[in-house]
């Protein structure tokens, strides 16, 4: 049975999974309160990481439930099941114990195979069946109570922890990139084309998030940006608030969704937007254009500005190899015949690839374009 007020997570469904059954009584607070039943195809398009709750499920369905009382003859409840309103009864009783109103009690389940294996005085073996636990006839277990099955393991179908992925909701994700497009010269169209920058956005990678500990706010992981330590990212932020900390006196003050840091640590040759988080700006060093004719881009930028967070985060996270990849991605759209004139050189032994298949993509038509340098 299940709670209607369950979530439709991996754990929930792995349960589901291993219970072995087709149809799942649903119940509000008592278990004995049975309001839906839901059915295992119901799930068929339902993503544990998006995490339903069940109650959306069941009112989209809205599955009928059958009741029959316990003194219904085995005749007449198989009649009732071929009518074809179902294949599942819930059996129950008029309770009129005490010195209350009399009540619905429900007594425990029965199926059309219950029935059959009754009339015909045989047990009818499936698939989900043991043999060798149906030689002797079992004693039904009472509502609720566990039952002995093998637990197959489905952990093989979950992604690990590492894998975790940040969702962003599609409103969210035009206006981040509306955003960077417009706000940040790095990210305007003349550099990076508005295709590209939205499936750098959808990447998985750069898409991340912050849980706040309560109880431990100095946590490291609180920490976006650390004065006087390299960096190589550029961070956005969504949702949430933030710390800063800036200058030799500690001015401190916060900011939230839609501030931005790290322009300087994408190191391209451009002049720089900088941060519209303050009158007073996080480093001058953001202000700086490297030479246009500098074609070196893995010196280390170290921030004179600290960030951490005051609550739960969400936030854009483009490291300097992934702005490159886009750039490269972005010069092969505009100028596919032209390879010779991507002045842009990528950092030896990159383990970034992000835009690799959007690249490939963009040049099929052109198998002269040098592939391998992204």
């Amino acid at each position: 049975m299940l709670d209607a007020s369950a979530v439709l997570d991996f754990s929930v469904m792995s349960t589901i999974m291993q219970s072995g059954y087709t149809r799942i009584p649903v119940y509000e607070e008592e278990r004995s309160n049975i309001v839906d039943m839901l059915y295992l195809k119901d799930l068929a398009f339902v993503d544990p990481e998006d995490c339903t709750p069940l109650s959306t499920i069941i009112r989209f369905y809205n599955h009928p439930l059958h009741f029959v009382f316990n003194d219904t003859k085995l005749d007449a409840v198989l009649e009732e099941f071929k009518r074809g309103k179902s294949h599942l009864a819930i059996v129950q009783k008029v309770n009129n114990e005490g010195e209350g109103d009399p009540f619905y009690e429900v007594m425990g389940l029965v199926t059309l195979e219950d029935v059959i294996e009754e009339i015909i005085k045989s047990e009818i073996l499936d698939e989900s069946d043991d043999y060798g636990e149906n030689k002797v006839k079992k004693k039904p277990t009472c509502l609720g109570a566990p039952l002995e099955r093998k637990k197959e393991e489905f952990s093989l179908f979950k992604g690990s922890d590492n894998e975790h992925k940040v969702k962003i909701s599609p409103q969210l994700l035009l206006a981040t990139q509306r955003f960077l497009s417009r706000e940040v010269d790095l990210f305007s169209p003349l550099r990076i084309s508005e295709k590209v920058l939205l499936h750098l956005l959808k990447h998985p990678s750069v898409n991340q998030e912050v849980k706040f500990d309560e109880c431990n706010r100095l946590a490291a992981d609180h920490y976006l940006y650390q004065r006087n330590q390299p960096v190589n990212y550029f961070i956005l932020i969504l949702q949430g608030r933030v710390e800063v900390e800036i200058g030799k006196e500690g001015l401190k003050f916060e900011n939230g969704a839609f501030t931005y840091y790290g322009v300087s640590a994408l190191s391209v040759p451009s002049s720089v937007h900088q941060s519209p988080v303050s009158s007073t700006r996080p480093s001058r060093r953001d202000q700086q254009s490297e030479p246009a004719e500098s074609t070196h881009y893995s010196s280390t930028y170290c921030p004179d500005y600290t960030v951490r967070a005051l609550s739960d985060l969400q936030f854009i996270k483009v490291t300097r190899l992934q702005y490159l990849n886009a750039l490269m991605a972005s010069r092969a759209q505009n100028s596919p015949q032209s390879p010779e004139n991507l002045d842009l050189r990528i950092v030896p032994n990159s383990q970034t690839k992000l835009l690799h298949s959007k690249i490939v993509a963009a040049a099929g038509n052109h198998p002269a374009l040098p592939l391998g340098m992204v």
